[in-house]
């Protein structure tokens, strides 16, 4: 079979994270025999490439190219704040998508869409004109900014025409049931883990520290603010607590600045872009990671929280708030602890529990580890993505 991606955000390297949990999919698609061709915006390298078996080609959507500013690594929803200049580059982007879609992906046996917004128009074209149909994954940003910027019509229009609608969570989903989206064309198939990689490893650790981590692209959803308020109430009473954060990202100084107000440096590290081989060790010499996302000023939430998988499958107890995908992934007191959005001094609580508490630390580890493998490897993943291919060409 061959498979047609349209996306917003593909990596141009392994450790490159602009979509690269696209790419983990596709990446597994692949080996299962499938062909896999990649059409995505220009981040500023390369044009045409093959990365582990998948083939990616790159497309300029304005003139001089020097001046794309929509499609960079910030991502679309920052980048498009940037102002007027990079607004009317979305329109030139959703021009040049159907173009480059009609033109790079006419011979494909079904279309995967990425994003519906923005790039769901260039699928449909395919659908009208070629006759191949279409899978849309719905993330959920789409559905909360679609209702803040008054284009779910649009949104609900693309989907229309897909043969089939992939939610990445069960809150997505009711999310997608909210705008009026048929319950009876939506799956939810969650993103995953390569359980190959991400998994336990006899590592050295320092034992007297404890080391809390999170991982994120540094933007308000992300709710790290809340997570490093907490840490200051922690300190008061496990002074041996330091707290790593792996990202980088628009509020990054925002959030250095927050550290510096707290009086945090030596407790708190902002650790930037990483390698997988350096965040697969991070995770196994931290004794507790922490996803403190919440729902931002737009409305957005977190889709699922690939981290806390990530997390899991190296063995590590976790934390989340509780709120999009993330009670998808932790069942409160089972496979980790849940906690109220923006409520610090709960968090605060929940982690000196877990610093207090090695038994509850070692057994939520266990229940999250097993919750993975059943559930969120790659492997299962993808073969129920393939099945839904193969129901969309029926």
């Amino acid at each position: 079979m061959k498979i047609g991606v349209i996306t917003s955000a593909y990596p141009e390297h392994e450790d490159d994270p602009h979509g690269i949990f696209v790419h983990r999919l596709m990446r597994e698609v692949c080996k299962r025999g499938h062909e896999v061709h990649v059409l995505a915006p220009y981040t500023g390298d390369k044009t045409e490439y093959q990365l582990d078996g998948v083939n990616v080609q790159k497309f300029n959507y304005f003139y001089p190219k020097r001046y794309q500013k929509l499609a960079g690594r910030s991502g679309m929803i920052d980048n498009v704040k940037e102002g007027f200049f990079v607004k009317i580059q979305f329109l030139s982007f959703i021009i040049f998508n159907v173009i480059q879609s009609c033109r790079k992906l006419k011979d494909m046996d079904v279309i995967h869409v990425q994003w519906p917004i923005p790039n769901g128009l260039g699928a449909l074209f395919l659908k009208w004109i070629y006759r191949i149909p279409y899978v849309s994954t719905v993330y959920g940003e789409e559905v909360y900014l679609s209702k803040r910027y008054h284009v779910t019509l649009i949104l609900k229009f693309l989907l229309h025409w897909s043969s089939n609608i992939i939610m990445i969570s069960n809150a997505t989903y009711k999310a997608g049931l909210n705008i009026g989206l048929s319950g009876h064309k939506m799956d939810i198939i969650p993103f995953g883990v390569d359980t190959s990689f991400y998994k336990p490893m006899d590592v050295a650790k320092d034992y007297e520290i404890f080391q809390i981590l999170s991982v994120g692209y540094l933007i308000e959803r992300k709710g790290f603010m809340y997570l490093i308020s907490s840490i200051k109430e922690v300190l008061k009473k496990h002074e041996n607590v330091r707290l790593n954060i792996v990202g980088t990202g628009p509020q990054e100084q925002q959030i250095k600045n927050h550290i510096h107000e707290l009086g945090l440096e030596g407790y708190v590290k902002i650790i930037g872009n990483i390698s997988d081989k350096k965040l697969l060790n991070l995770y196994n010499t931290s004794d507790l990671f922490v996803l403190p996302s919440i729902i931002d000023s737009q409305g957005n939430t977190e889709g699922l929280g690939v981290v806390l998988i990530e997390a899991m499958a190296c063995g590590l107890p976790v934390i989340g708030s509780n709120i999009g995908g993330i009670t998808d992934i932790i069942q409160d007191r089972k496979t980790g602890l849940l906690f109220p959005q923006k409520d610090t001094d709960e968090l605060s609580k929940l982690i000196i529990e877990m610093i207090e508490n090695p038994n509850l630390r070692e057994r939520i580890a266990l229940k999250g580890y097993q919750n993975v493998l059943n559930n969120f490897s790659w492997e299962k993943i993808a073969k129920d993505y393939i099945n839904n291919y193969k129901l969309s060409k029926c």
